[in-house]
């Protein structure tokens, strides 16, 4: 199982600060950070270093000066019973000047990048765990990867809103005090469990898409693939059996439910030998605007279902919140009248998650980055199905 985990910043939090550290000659250790370290290793917590370094891009010093100094560091933990389990450390930076190195990244703090690496090396919860560090980047790592921020350093410089102590030592304290209580220190709002995303403001849109990229990658990661599986056997045993497929879905979930029934029809023909008889419930403006107008718009899905559906057919319904009423409302009537049913949901999931015979849920707060994963999930089943029709040499010469 996932455990907690402590993410620490390096200069300003275990050394001094003295700007653009690249030197042996230039590490200084602040007092009490060394037994810090070594408390959380005697409490069996594991510790991981996320640092800045565009002194790389910039041209201060390279990467083996980097690893360097971090083996400087390591000897001197060693020397005092303490060790970091996990190094991590960012060398982009888009005003850089080296070449290899001058560019936005989502591993840079506040980015979630190394954050998230860190997780998946150390099997670790980040909404469990605790990011430890001396500037605004820090407490923004902390926000866009669900973890609790801690500051160290002078008063003055503090987040109101996040926990702050004099120096690490104080830090370490509070988490090992702290370490199973449950109830939010930092103060933040944030959902339990999973990241807020964009936790800040980005000035640069090349670096609001590389945290863009690195969230949807860690949201698709949260998609049980048992259940993709169950819905693609679902999908499977209604187009061979003739079965009519629904989909349904609000706003851009709608626009994923028409994309379906191109792919479902147009796309799984190609090649193979199944005609697919797929419909959207949310295409028909006219049907829609009669039904919402004469009798709620919690009915337009359910409705044509009563007209259209037969057992045995199948509902997929779309919905980011797995909240709407009309989504609901067709899933109970589906369920009730014989019809196997796939839903698609984001955040909580709502009673959508629990209502379907196949849930594909994605553990994600950002509309944007469900409804991306929804559209990623929807194309996998049609081409999963259309490729599972075909030879393996169709399959080798075809695109798809």
């Amino acid at each position: 199982m996932s455990r907690a985990g402590v993410l620490l910043d390096r200069d300003g939090t275990i050394i001094i600060d003295r700007g653009y550290v690249g030197s042996v000659d230039r590490v200084e250790f602040i007092p009490g950070a060394i037994a810090a370290i070594a408390a959380l290793n005697e409490a069996g917590i594991p510790v991981a270093v996320v640092t800045n370094q565009a002194g790389v891009a910039r041209g201060y010093y390279g990467i083996e000066d980097v690893h360097l100094v971090h083996k400087h560091i390591d000897e001197e933990l060693a020397r005092r019973g303490a060790r970091i389990d996990l190094w991590l450390f960012c060398p982009y930076h888009a005003d850089g000047v080296v070449q290899a190195f001058a560019r936005a990244s989502a591993d840079r703090k506040p980015g979630p990048g190394m954050g998230l690496a860190a997780a998946q090396a150390l099997d670790l919860d980040l909404s469990a765990s605790w990011v430890v560090g001396d500037s605004a980047t820090d407490i923004g790592l902390a926000k866009s990867v669900g973890a609790r921020p801690l500051y160290v350093g002078p008063p003055n410089s503090a987040d109101p809103t996040v926990a702050s102590f004099p120096d690490l030592a104080a830090a370490v304290e509070h988490i090992l005090a702290s370490r199973n209580d449950p109830v939010e220190e930092s103060g933040v709002d944030r959902p339990v469990g999973r990241s807020r995303f964009p936790a800040y403001r980005f000035d640069r849109a090349d670096e609001y898409g590389g945290a863009y990229v690195s969230e949807l990658s860690r949201a698709f990661g949260t998609v049980d693939l048992a259940q993709v599986a169950r819905a693609a056997d679902i999908l499977v045993d209604a187009y061979q059996r003739d079965a009519a497929v629904f989909a349904c879905g609000n706003g851009g979930s709608a626009s994923i439910a028409n994309h379906l029934q191109c792919d479902h029809v147009k796309g799984v023909r190609n090649g193979t030998d199944l005609t697919t008889r797929v419909f959207s419930l949310s295409t028909n403006v006219e049907l829609l605007s009669a039904i919402a107008n004469d009798l709620g718009y919690d009915q337009v899905f359910e409705y044509q279902l009563q007209s259209m559906a037969r057992p045995g057919d199948v509902l997929i319904a779309v919905s980011s919140s797995g909240r709407s009423p009309n989504i609901v409302r067709a899933l109970d009537w589906a369920g009730a009248n014989g019809m196997r049913t796939i839903a698609l949901t984001g955040f909580e999931g709502g009673p959508a998650r629990a209502m379907a015979t196949a849930t594909v849920h994605v553990d994600s707060t950002n509309y944007g980055i469900v409804e991306d994963t929804h559209q990623a999930c929807m194309h996998l089943l049609a081409q999963y199905v259309r490729q599972s029709r075909m030879t393996a040499d169709a399959v080798a010469s075809q695109t798809f």
